[in-house]
């Protein structure tokens, strides 16, 4: 398995932990910029949704707006997405690694 070019395959149980529990510190100790970061980018989205509306356009205005808007929305997606994929591969890779084993007593 290579989900984000670590073989998780290969990690034992204490690391597959460990790597949740540094996932889940470092979301938690940076929740106010990330959020910030977040919350930047759906402002300015809102400002370009806005202007579309509100301030008349000819066609490459209106053109460059969008072009603004995609850009934006693809880095809040890629953002969203990685710190995604940061905290639950380690945690999917510890469920997988325990599929077909004996359960515990």
């Amino acid at each position: 398995m290579n989900l984000t070019g670590n073989d998780y395959a290969n990690w034992s149980d204490g690391e597959l932990r460990r790597a949740e529990s540094v996932a889940h510190r470092f979301l938690e100790d940076n929740g106010p910029q990330i959020h910030e970061s977040f919350q930047a980018k759906v402002q300015q989205l809102q400002q370009l949704a806005q202007a579309l509306y509100y301030q008349p356009m000819n066609l490459d205005e209106r053109l460059e707006c969008f072009a603004r808007i995609t850009e934006i929305a693809r880095s809040l997606s890629e953002d969203a997405e990685a710190f995604f994929k940061l905290a639950s591969e380690p945690l999917v890779a510890r469920m997988l690694s325990k599929i077909g084993q004996k359960p515990e007593k």
